[in-house]
């Protein structure tokens, strides 16, 4: 039984060291150019019927459209546009850009479909997705 003890608490103590903590670059900086988020209208899937996702597009303020710029998928993309979430992708977008450390990048989030006809569970925020099928299978 004293064996088994440490192997039951090793998975604990990895989870704890993975925990997310923000660094400067997560902070908004006011001496950085800022790009734009903008959330685009509703996708309706023709691949998965009856779905709709949700989805944004970051525009660096240094994008050019002479075709130079870089472009990164983030799917579950609602909580990396979020600048008020853990990853606050558009703020650390614009300060990694602005000190040369990445290209400028334009960004895409897209969450997982989900039915519109579906409604949020009580005390859901959002409808159930189409995510484990989507992702998963």
């Amino acid at each position: 039984m004293r064996f088994l003890l440490p192997l039951l608490a090793a998975p604990t103590l990895a989870l704890a060291a993975d925990v997310f903590k923000p660094t400067p670059d997560h902070e908004p900086n006011p001496n950085v150019p800022h790009g734009t988020v903008t959330q685009m209208p509703p996708w309706e899937s023709k691949i998965f019927p009856d779905t709709v996702r949700d989805w944004w597009v970051y525009v660096p303020a240094q994008y050019r459209p002479d075709g130079s710029a870089a472009v990164m998928v983030f799917q579950d993309g609602r909580g990396y546009q979020d600048v008020k979430g853990n990853w606050r992708v558009p703020i650390v977008f614009d300060n990694l850009i602005a000190r040369g450390e990445m290209p400028p990048t334009v960004a895409i989030f897209i969450n997982p479909g989900n039915n519109p006809k579906n409604v949020p569970a009580p005390g859901q925020r959002f409808r159930p997705s189409n995510r484990g099928y989507e992702y998963d299978s």
